[in-house]
């Protein structure tokens, strides 16, 4: 009888209607706890934004209207990411310092350390400079990030390992 008269109460929804175009968070149950950091329109599609929340550093992307909050530094050597390539391969990021590759919306390593500030030819020194710093392969940290009906990013440092939500 709930599912009814509420669509996609039990993740399924009528004919006709569709959750994913649907920002009501009544349909997604309570707001999860976070911070406010912007809105959508500070933000357009290939734009990011570096804030705090708590005392937590958090950059905020937008890759063509999907937005994720993560840590603004490779956790290789802790250089900033902020000016890293973003490719639609994943979505990924790239650290432009050393080549090393994550993935947007679970911070998995595709790629470490190939080179270094992409000269070609220093491969081998990218490799032996992936050995120092984090653990080979460390994933980025990434945070769990809701839109909410009025544009609002929310972001909640206290959970990590998934992130990404349409704007």
């Amino acid at each position: 009888a709930i599912a009814a008269c509420v669509p996609g109460a039990f993740g399924f929804a009528p004919a006709g209607v569709s959750l994913m175009k649907t920002r009501s968070l009544s349909l997604r149950g309570p707001r999860m706890a976070g911070e406010k950091v912007g809105n959508v329109n500070e933000i357009p599609p290939g734009e990011r934004k570096i804030t705090k929340v708590g005392d937590q550093d958090v950059m905020v992307v937008n890759h063509k209207g999907t937005v994720y909050a993560l840590s603004p530094k490779c956790p290789h050597l802790g250089l900033p990411m902020k000016t890293g390539e973003i490719s639609d391969d994943g979505p990924c990021i790239k650290c432009k310092f050393h080549g090393s590759k994550f993935k947007l919306d679970d911070g998995k390593c595709v790629e470490w350390s190939t080179g270094v500030l992409g000269i070609p030819g220093t491969q081998a020194l990218g490799g032996f400079i992936g050995n120092v710093g984090g653990a080979k392969n460390s994933p980025a940290t990434v945070f769990a990030v809701e839109v909410d009906a009025e544009g609002g990013i929310i972001v909640d440092t206290s959970k990590t390992g998934r992130s990404g939500v349409a704007a």
